[in-house]
């Protein structure tokens, strides 16, 4: 019976789980979607990468919409059998609130889990790729809204730029001129002049500068109408340079392997691996509280109680972005950290417990 009992009990949580899963997922990649055209079109990002950079948003956001939908989808199923009366049924037959939680639990652990391998190995290496697929994409969109076969002056007229053509897939220049001058007419510095075969962007790892890797090409230097002026051949040349719209738009941090967020004592470090540990926990925290709301009198119908869960679950998630803002700014110490947000629904689920006993006591009392 306990058997049939729990697939019966574990086929009506895991569709409420799905369905509340694709809603939600779908949602948010809509609005990421939305957001990716936009940059598009103001030329932030190149609009050939979209699809790809919304493919790995896929896999970021399972990871934070997991806990929520499971306990949703707890919420939703035993509380379509509350409504229908079959969980009175269950309970004259033996069946008490921790005979519910075993199943549960066990698909609980299972997805938690998977969650683990998903946030601290698979999630940060998807973001890494993310961030630089980002980074092409930045670098591409400025090659085309400066675009080619005509003058561009950038960084207040101290650079005039012009290139014949883009290559095909939009990643370098071909057959450049630039002229490089001083910050004002004060400046003693004699201006250059530079020409080359081809170009392409290059973003230093450790300060964020971006530059423009001139290839065989000549660097004139002097003042026009004066002998003495310098010609140089080089083979690949750097000139620093900030193109319109090359702002950084990436978080390094979310895609730092967590074996470095280990052994680093930087709190922002430590916040984001106390965060990553956190998706598994709330699996398990909130499918605990998910529970006890679930019950409802068939009066209430199947959703009443998803509101208050729905409120509760969203509460939470903001205490976790607070707490993880306190130990970013010093306010708590890292041994509390993020870690006492998982003991409110702990908390709350013992208290709604116990008043269900002590609700049920009163009503035998009578």
């Amino acid at each position: 019976m306990f058997r049939i009992f729990d697939r019966y009990l574990l086929k009506e949580v895991i569709y409420g789980w799905l369905a509340v899963t694709i809603v939600l997922w779908l949602v948010l990649i809509s609005n990421r979607l939305v957001l990716f055209l936009s940059d598009a079109a103001s030329g932030d990002i190149a609009a050939s990468v979209i699809f790809k950079l919304l493919g790995l948003k896929m896999v970021w956001y399972m990871v934070h919409i997991v806990p929520f939908a499971l306990a949703l989808g707890v919420v939703l199923g035993l509380g379509r059998l509350y409504r229908d009366n079959e969980m009175t049924v269950m309970s004259a037959c033996g069946v008490g609130t921790w005979r519910i939680y075993k199943p549960l639990l066990g698909l609980g652990l299972v997805v938690a889990l998977a969650l683990t391998w998903l946030a601290l190995f698979v999630s940060p290496e998807v973001q890494g790729i993310s961030n630089r697929l980002t980074l092409m994409a930045e670098e591409q969109a400025d090659f085309t809204l400066l675009g080619a076969g005509r003058f561009n002056e950038i960084q207040d007229g101290q650079l005039t730029f012009y290139a014949e053509r883009l290559s095909a897939d939009k990643q370098s220049m071909e057959n450049l001129f630039i002229v490089v001058r001083g910050k004002n007419e004060a400046d003693s510095k004699p201006p250059q002049l530079l020409t080359a075969k081809s170009a392409y962007r290059k973003r230093d790892s450790g300060s964020g500068d971006s530059f423009l890797v001139l290839v065989d090409g000549y660097r004139y230097e002097g003042k026009p109408g004066e002998a003495n002026y310098r010609i140089t051949k080089f083979s690949e040349y750097g000139v620093r340079i900030e193109l319109p719209g090359s702002e950084t738009i990436v978080d390094k941090r979310e895609s730092t392997p967590t074996a470095d967020l280990m052994k680093s004592s930087n709190l922002k470090d430590t916040a984001e691996l106390q965060w990553r540990i956190m998706m598994p926990v709330s699996v398990i925290v909130l499918l605990l509280l998910a529970v006890p709301l679930s019950r409802s009198s068939p009066r209430q119908g199947r959703y009443g109680k998803l509101v208050m869960a729905v409120l509760l679950f969203v509460i939470y998630y903001n205490l976790m972005g607070v707490a993880e803002v306190w130990l970013k700014d010093g306010v708590v110490p890292p041994a509390i950290g993020i870690w006492w947000v998982a003991l409110l629904p702990v908390f709350l689920t013992v208290v709604l417990l116990g008043s269900d006993r002590l609700l049920c006591r009163l009503r035998r009392g009578r």
